[in-house]
């Protein structure tokens, strides 16, 4: 199957451009960085990217000539393009976040606003969001939820203009984990130079196969040993009620004739006065 392609033509004064956004990564609260690139990248490739910083500004509405005013056709172009591309990062835009939109007119005016709210440098989002790197340990968590979790907010710092040094990064990683993963930490704080951080992921996903290979051999084997622990069990059991039975008949077989006669109604009869035997008396011994 051959691999299709399209191709781009940059915009100019008389063509429209319609951007697909599809395959980008739906705007959320947490994303913004990689999607603002995402986005900008796209657009820039089409020769876009001055609608969204403002850089390509609105021409004129009318034009004067002899003192008549007309409709400006540059305008009107303009216009359309900003609202096509308008259209198409709405559609890249989650529904939770959309609202914050509500009074935004043209693309710049989208650009300004979500930069203004997921990147405006503030002390107290920056202390949160160092605070939160401390807390973060993994836990239940999957070792990509983690990994995932440091990344986020290393990149959000690094857009409030706070970046994370990249041997503190791997501090705060290393610090987070399990008895687990002893083995690759170990192995990373004996390197002379610290590893990038998606070596470092490759060697975390791996230590994680092994540690879940070794979950399932073990459960696995599991039963078993629990069948042998319950067939010995029953053994016991058995051998015990064995035992028990066992008793019980050499209960029955010495039990005292005395004893046995009582149970009939005869009772202790005194001394046998011919054979000098307790129990009975002379007429039994007849």
């Amino acid at each position: 199957m051959s691999a299709t392609s399209e191709i781009v033509a940059p915009a100019d004064a008389t063509s429209l451009v319609n951007v697909n956004m599809s395959n980008v990564t739906k705007l959320t609260s947490t994303n913004f960085l990689m999607w603002k690139r995402q986005v900008h990248a796209l657009c820039n490739g089409y020769d876009l990217a001055g609608y969204l910083d403002g850089s390509t500004a609105a021409p004129e509405a009318t034009l004067t000539t002899d003192g008549v005013s007309s409709a400006n056709p540059a305008y009107k172009h303009w216009q359309r393009q900003d609202q096509l591309l308008l259209s198409s990062l709405l559609g890249a835009i989650s529904l939770s976040v959309q609202p914050l939109l509500s009074k935004a007119n043209t693309c710049a005016e989208i650009w300004t606003t979500l930069t203004t709210t997921y990147a405006q440098p503030s002390r107290g989002n920056i202390l949160q969001l160092r605070e939160q790197l401390k807390q973060w340990k993994k836990g239940t968590k999957s070792i990509e939820e983690y990994y995932l979790g440091f990344t986020t907010r290393f990149d959000k710092l690094a857009l409030l203009d706070s970046p994370i040094p990249h041997e503190d990064q791997l501090d705060y990683i290393l610090n987070g984990l399990p008895e687990d993963y002893k083995q690759v930490v170990d192995q990373i704080v004996g390197r002379d130079t610290p590893p990038s951080l998606l070596v470092l992921h490759e060697k975390f996903i791996n230590q994680e196969l092994k540690i879940q290979t070794l979950l399932t051999a073990s459960s696995s084997s599991l039963p078993a040993s629990a069948n042998f622990v319950s067939h010995k069990g029953n053994n016991n059991r058995n051998q015990s009620q064995s035992r028990s039975n066992h008793n019980s008949q050499q209960q029955r077989q010495f039990t005292p004739r005395s004893v046995s006669r009582g149970s009939h109604g005869r009772g202790y009869q005194g001394r046998c006065q011919i054979c000098g035997v307790h129990g009975h008396s002379a007429r039994w011994c007849s």
